[in-house]
């Protein structure tokens, strides 16, 4: 996976922009913009088939970069298929996400003309047929008979299923976000989705339909939908004369005015970036909410989630037990006049109005709580350790893992003592210590470090019994050992490198795309890294505190000189 996305993701198109903006959640720009869709027919091509009098190995080769098109059944990649292999290749049978330029060497056994090729390489993960991405690291090897057939190369057995290279992958298909509902705020959260990007002009169809059938299985538990089991289109996703989408659904009998909003805004936000508003949106030829037939991205923003700080609360740093501003101004009350020594620090988002710190205290550390200028209350907490504290979305609990083990939530309780209560984490502490946990800020996943790799999972909720689950390591094969993550938006992560050679990378929710940015000016080991929707990144590493953006090619200082020890911060 090192070559993967090295060319493919070093530039950032502002069609792919437009259509980041899925599920009203995602700001239309970020600092980081890693993932996004190929603007619509570029690169698409279908490759034209075999030149005449190709030879065997360039045959092999470019029958798997032909596998990326699945236009016409992958009629493509048929086209280096022997007459008896193309009628009868199963490519139904599942696609794998391999590295870029998979090795081609010569293998004995072969007879009477035929020549036997060994292709092998990395594997990344698999794409399951709902368009999810799991990643599932490791090797492949497959052997390839190439024969002569009326004085041409071609290949008689290719395995079932298809093998696709990451690059090949990412031009011929589109990622989209499929839009579903968390069901403890009514608010939309993005599933993402790879679709084949060609024909264009059944994507939005294609779209819907992974809508329909619901949440991908690593967000079961964790989202729902609010359309019915059973709900279909009526017909095909149509444009009117007026050039406006016209989607009809069919089944919707007795449902509330709120239940056909809510509904409304899966759709748009699932559809948006893909066709132009407004659209409009019927149930059996009637207005799907009544009253409202056109729909717009602007009209579902009450459904969007969480994402980042107010653009007037600044970020902050704890550096010598002190909080400060990131112009080194001392912070009011207690967490900034030195009365309580901080170790790390984490405001409620969006605003900042609270704080909830681990200080050092005299049988070890201890989270505190309150107004950020004010007193802060004791967590009833005992621990070795704890990490960094992360908000809720509700803006009244954090978690923090206690011991690396021990996954705990704390909650304001009016004018008592904060109340503690154990989040099972199981799933995620089968794989190793927890050295790092962060909530995405619309509360749905978690990110973590355990054991030096890149975990995520999803914050299910059964009765009120919250749960971590369907956790999947990302990049473990390619991602050096990491010391922090943060959420840079709710489908995008950044990762900062425990070793001493400096390095930081995006790498998106999925775990498919990655993207390493500059280390220029960073010093080994980094310890911290925080982001948010519209902020420079921050890194603190052995010399001091330093940011970074995409209108930079280097890291810029930021309180320089004050040493290692520094704990970066924003609102969440």
């Amino acid at each position: 996976m090192r070559r993967l996305i090295a060319a493919t993701l070093a530039v950032v198109s502002a069609a792919g922009l437009t259509a980041l903006a899925g599920c009203a959640a995602i700001p239309a720009s970020s600092d980081i913009q890693v993932v996004r869709s190929m603007p619509e027919g570029a690169g698409l091509v279908p490759p034209p088939g075999p030149e005449r009098g190709v030879d065997p190995f360039r045959l092999v080769r470019e029958f798997i970069e032909a596998t990326g098109s699945s236009t016409n059944g992958h009629a493509a990649a048929r086209a280096f298929l022997s007459r008896h292999a193309a009628s009868s290749w199963d490519d139904r049978a599942g696609l794998t996400v391999i590295d870029d330029a998979p090795g081609a060497s010569p293998q004995a056994g072969a007879a009477g003309g035929v020549r036997r090729i060994r292709v092998s390489g990395s594997r990344l993960g698999t794409l399951s047929a709902d368009g999810t991405f799991t990643p599932d690291t490791g090797t492949f090897a497959v052997s390839l008979d190439v024969v002569s057939e009326h004085g041409e190369w071609r290949i008689a057995n290719p395995p079932p299923g298809v093998l696709v290279e990451a690059t090949a992958l990412q031009r011929n298909y589109r990622q989209v976000r499929v839009c579903f509902v968390d069901p403890s705020r009514g608010t939309l959260v993005p599933d993402l989705r790879w679709v084949p990007a060609l024909p264009v002009a059944t994507l939005p169809g294609r779209v819907l339909d992974l809508l329909l059938a619901g949440p991908s299985a690593r967000l079961t538990g964790a989202v729902q939908s609010a359309i019915p089991e059973g709900i279909r289109l009526r017909s095909n996703v149509l444009v009117g004369r007026s050039g406006r989408t016209v989607i009809n659904l069919s089944g919707l009998d007795a449902m509330t005015d709120q239940q056909r909003r809510l509904i409304a805004a899966q759709i748009v936000g699932s559809l948006d970036g893909l066709v132009p508003a407004p659209l409009r949106l019927l149930a059996d030829g009637e207005p799907l909410v009544p009253g409202q037939i056109e729909w717009r991205p602007a009209d579902i923003t009450s459904y969007a989630a969480p994402t980042g700080p107010r653009a007037d609360v600044p970020g902050q740093v704890v550096v010598g037990g002190r909080l400060r501003g990131l112009r080194g101004t001392p912070m009011p009350g207690p967490a900034g006049s030195g009365a309580l020594r901080l170790l790390s620090a984490a405001q409620s988002n969006p605003g900042g109005e609270l704080l909830a710190a681990v200080v050092a205290g005299p049988d070890g550390p201890q989270l505190r709580m309150g107004p950020v200028d004010g007193d802060l209350a004791l967590a009833p907490l005992v621990a070795r350790t704890l990490t960094r504290p992360t908000w809720r979305p509700s803006g009244t609990e954090v978690w923090t893992v206690v011991n690396g083990d021990a996954v705990m939530g704390v909650a304001l309780s009016g004018a008592g003592p904060p109340l503690a209560y154990r989040v099972d984490a199981t799933e995620l502490t089968r794989l190793g210590t927890i050295t790092q946990l962060r909530l995405s800020r619309d509360g749905v996943r978690v990110a973590a470090v355990i054991g030096g790799r890149l975990v995520v999972a999803a914050v299910v909720n059964d009765s009120g019994t919250l749960t971590l689950r369907h956790p999947q390591v990302l990049g473990e094969d390619s991602l050096p050992p990491l010391s922090s993550v943060d959420w840079a938006r709710p489908e995008i992560l950044v990762v900062a490198s425990a070793g001493a050679t400096p390095q930081v990378e995006s790498v998106s929710v999925d775990g498919l795309t990655r993207r390493a940015l500059s280390s220029t000016n960073l010093t080994g080991p980094l310890t911290a890294i925080v982001a948010a929707p519209g902020r420079e990144v921050l890194v603190a590493d052995a010399t001091g505190l330093w940011g970074y953006s995409d209108t930079q090619e280097v890291w810029e200082p930021i309180l320089g000189g004050i040493g290692p020890g520094s704990e970066p911060l924003y609102p969440g």
